[in-house]
């Protein structure tokens, strides 16, 4: 799917001012609304959030009813950075894969991993638990019934 690159900028530009309006934050607004304001048609608005998500510019889920959505613009420029294009032909804001992004991803999964493996430790502690308590169980059962 591609988009022109004026219809792109259009809807990169009204997400990144609703994504300001809003605190950076994610956001709910109706399907109509950004059609007014970016004044594209229906199958292009569908279109465009569509190519947007596949970008990585936007993140879309579900709103309070079909004809509303939730947005999450996920390239906040407070100035301008280096763009290049995508395979799509697209710009795309690269410096939010720069070094330091990229190193905090890579401490975040590994405490992400460090965590599971903890939880997993939990639980099979408690599983442990829970077979020697109806062992126990089982042994008492024996007892009263002799």
């Amino acid at each position: 799917m591609k988009l022109k690159e004026k219809t792109y900028k259009k809807f990169v530009e009204f997400f990144e001012r609703m994504s300001n309006k809003h605190d950076e934050t994610e956001f709910e607004i109706a399907y109509s609304e950004i059609q007014r304001e970016t004044g594209v048609a229906n199958i292009t608005l569908k279109k465009g959030i569509q190519v947007l998500e596949a970008d990585g510019v936007i993140h879309v889920s579900p709103g309070r009813n079909t004809r509303y959505g939730k947005f999450k613009y996920l390239f906040n420029n407070k100035s301008d950075k280096a763009k290049e294009p995508n395979s799509s032909g697209h710009y795309r804001d690269i410096s939010y894969f720069d070094e330091e992004n990229i190193s905090s991803l890579i401490n975040q999964q590994k405490n992400m991993h460090i965590l599971i493996e903890q939880l997993r430790l939990r639980i099979r502690t408690q599983e442990m638990t829970i077979s020697v308590i109806l062992d126990r169980l089982a042994e008492l059962e024996d007892r009263v019934r002799r």
